[in-house]
């Protein structure tokens, strides 16, 4: 006959050895309660669906008629179980369901827990990238945060946003400052932004515009004033050096004075056309005279000569003392020389007419006080 496996609820027949879903012992491990009827476990003694002891004499409604009876004795199938550890007061398949449930609820639990810290972290996450990007003068860097925490609290985006957008503008001024190339610009855009990342890149460039100008200038004040200004510049050493070449060719009070008597000398002796005190003050070889090379005494005589020629009654040379510019150089064998330039008056007289004529002379002097090269270009006023 066919019943239902009291372990797992699968139908079977009565004579099986086992059940063949669940693995339990069926042909003589099975009865009918005397109460309800239900198939059940000859081992059990309390019928787990009518609740009824099955040890009780006398049941109301005593089924007999044991399933399955062994054939050597009249006893139940009860009487002698030889599965002794199928001893559950319930069905196994109510147990499984309860298991499920318990182990539903305790999956959702830690699964809860487990969210909790989650969305905490991310929270504790988007905190400290929020006071990071605050402090940051990266755009890229508030920008990143922007994107990665699109749910963030409304305050902190608002505020990521504002600085956002003043660095932005910030870059635009940057961009003005160091495309204008002016130093009073970068200086403005550091004043303004003294948090800004072009803040070292400013610095660099005001550092190169001024030793572009010092070196324009070439002069001792401007250079010294580059070494002042930027004790750690890029082009200090450059500086340095610039500055002793300098002072090697700075011209002293001294030799300023031996500079100027030399040519107060020359043109007295031409105003008093006297050779001796005009030769006095060349050099035996001159590199160049009035535009010829390799000039000597006796082309500055015939010079002095021409200057007298013809209907010449008087002649008189002034020199203008406050055009005086004279700068220490070495010449082409690496000798120190003077180049000497400055504004001289001619004053002829012929007859009854008085001429005033301008020059520029540019000359060269030797350290020794010889005058080694002269030219005079004629100014017309």
């Amino acid at each position: 006959m066919i019943i239902k496996c009291p372990e797992c609820g699968h139908e079977v027949s009565d004579k099986a050895p086992t059940c063949p879903s669940c693995g339990v012992e069926i042909a003589g491990k099975v009865t009918a309660c005397k109460y309800c009827g239900e198939v059940i476990l000859a081992s059990e003694t309390v019928c787990p669906y009518c609740k009824r002891n099955l040890n009780a004499e006398n049941p109301q409604h005593q089924n007999s008629t044991p399933l399955n009876p062994t054939p050597t004795s009249s006893k139940p199938i009860s009487s002698t179980p030889l599965n002794s550890t199928s001893t559950s007061s319930k069905p196994q398949p109510r147990k499984s369901r309860v298991t499920l449930i318990v182990s539903f609820f305790l999956a959702l639990t830690i699964f809860g827990i487990l969210m909790f810290f989650y969305t905490q972290a991310q929270r504790d996450r988007e905190a400290e990238d929020y006071e990071f990007a605050m402090t940051s003068a990266d755009v890229e860097i508030l920008k990143n945060y922007l994107l990665q925490y699109p749910d963030a609290p409304e305050a902190h985006r608002d505020s990521i946003t504002a600085h956002l957008t003043q660095l932005q503008k910030g870059d635009e001024e940057w961009q003005n400052a160091i495309s204008s190339n002016s130093r009073t610009m970068l200086r403005k855009y550091i004043e303004e932004n003294p948090h800004s990342l072009h803040i070292q890149e400013a610095m660099i460039k005001i550092d190169s515009l001024d030793w572009i100008a010092a070196q324009k200038a070439n002069t001792e004040e401007a250079v010294k004033e580059y070494l002042e200004v930027h004790p750690d510049g890029r082009y200090y050493d450059e500086a340095s050096i610039m500055l002793t070449e300098i002072e090697k060719t700075k011209v002293q009070p001294s030799e300023e004075t031996m500079v100027t008597s030399l040519f107060t000398q020359f043109f007295d002796g031409v105003n008093m056309h006297d050779e001796e005190t005009l030769v006095s003050t060349v050099s035996m070889v001159m590199s160049t005279f009035l535009g010829k090379s390799n000039a000597t005494a006796n082309d500055v005589v015939t010079f002095l000569h021409k200057l007298y020629k013809g209907d010449v009654d008087n002649l008189e040379w002034k020199i203008d003392s406050e055009s005086y510019k004279i700068t220490k150089t070495t010449d082409a064998t690496g000798a120190q020389e003077y180049s000497v330039s400055f504004f001289a008056y001619e004053k002829v007289q012929r007859n009854t007419t008085i001429e005033n004529i301008k020059y520029r002379i540019n000359a060269k002097v030797t350290t020794d006080g010889r005058i080694s090269g002269f030219e005079m270009v004629k100014i017309n006023e």
